[in-house]
């Protein structure tokens, strides 16, 4: 009997005990559960595994923690209320971007036997609010939100937050939305590639160029941090909001400046495109530099100065931030960063060098 235990991972043995105690009654329900400690000394494991066990067993609606005091047993009629499957709802305006947040998001939870269930924002109010009304049909236990300006208005949304329903906000966050988030270090990113510009280019003025406004923190961030740069080293930094569709009309705004920092890489291509069909070269008579590190950034010409961003770690980040949550209730801290990489190519001055 015991060589047959012993070939399970401990953490199932653990789990298959408290299992049994909870369907044959006894363990009722609201009944506290024996400690960690207790249950360490009795199958001489760790605390992880004792962990392992039991937060398996409450992310599948057996038991319930109470911070601090322990973990029960949920009713009868509650058990089992949580589903394996998790809410994606992701951008449509950056799909290379989302699908890298969506791979990694399916490497974390399918090990741990979940599945996402992906909807698209398409930025219509109700449509949207039809979308999240499906999740909740289908019973998911937690969501993962790409989340877009006008979601600040999304009543359900906000509801949900209110609920302390587990939700982590992916890429960014909006105002009027507070909540758990992952997000690349734009910031970082942005002061690194705007230095480039100063310290190696001379670029004393240089126009940040967006189709958002700095109410999206992404944008804000980049913002700061290539305001920062700036302010280090008495060069100027305009900031100007263009219109999707128009970019290349508005380049004429751009034609007095050193260099553009578009705040993505789809918008640098339009940028370069635009100032171009005005018969500016790029980068002689003006530096180009975008943020994203897209696959067809190397291949433009020229080809595009950039920060890379890694949206399967931000995914799966994200992913176990959820987990936590949705094991333990609370995760301490609210705003998450991943790291981002300079990649210089040729957009800024710079001649070709090998790939990064």
């Amino acid at each position: 009997m015991m060589s047959a235990a012993r070939q399970k991972p401990m953490y199932r043995v653990v789990k298959e005990y408290l299992l049994n105690k909870i369907k044959t009654g006894e363990l009722m329900p609201d009944d506290r559960i024996p400690s960690e400690k207790e249950l360490m000394d009795m199958f001489q494991v760790s605390r992880i595994t004792v962990r392992k066990a039991i937060d398996e067993l409450v992310i599948e609606g057996y038991l319930y923690r109470l911070q601090g005091i322990g973990s029960f047993v949920k009713k009868k009629e509650e058990m089992g209320q949580t589903s394996n499957l998790i809410g994606v709802f992701l951008s449509s305006a950056s799909d290379l971007l989302s699908i890298g947040i969506l791979k990694g998001i399916e490497q974390h939870i399918s090990s741990l036997g979940f599945h996402a269930v992906v909807q698209f924002a398409d930025e219509n109010s109700s449509s949207e609010r039809e979308k999240f009304k499906k999740f909740l049909e289908l019973n998911v236990s937690g969501f993962i939100v790409f989340p877009h300006l006008s979601m600040s208005q999304n009543e359900l949304i906000k509801q949900l937050l209110t609920e302390r329903r587990p939700i982590v906000f992916v890429d960014r966050t909006v105002e009027g939305l507070d909540g758990y988030s992952v997000e690349s270090d734009n910031q970082k990113g942005a002061y690194d590639v705007t230095k480039h510009l100063i310290d190696v280019h001379g670029c004393k003025k240089i126009a940040f160029v967006t189709w958002e406004t700095t109410k999206v923190s992404s944008v804000r961030d980049r913002f700061r941090g290539a305001s920062l740069a700036c302010s280090e080293s008495n060069a100027s930094l305009t900031l100007i909001e263009v219109r999707r569709g128009s970019v290349r009309e508005q380049c004429k705004a751009l034609k007095s400046f050193d260099a553009v920092f578009a705040c993505t890489d789809l918008l640098a291509v339009e940028v370069i495109s635009g100032l171009q069909m005005l018969g500016m070269n790029v980068p002689k008579d003006i530096a180009v530099v975008g943020f994203d590190d897209l696959l067809f950034s190397d291949f433009v010409r020229p080809s595009l100065t950039t920060v890379r961003q890694y949206p399967e770690r931000m995914g799966e980040k994200a992913a176990a931030i959820l987990l936590s949550l949705l094991s333990w209730g609370d995760v301490p801290i609210k705003k998450h960063y991943v790291p981002t990489k300079l990649v210089v190519r040729n957009s800024c001055g710079c001649m070709e060098h090998p790939h990064s």
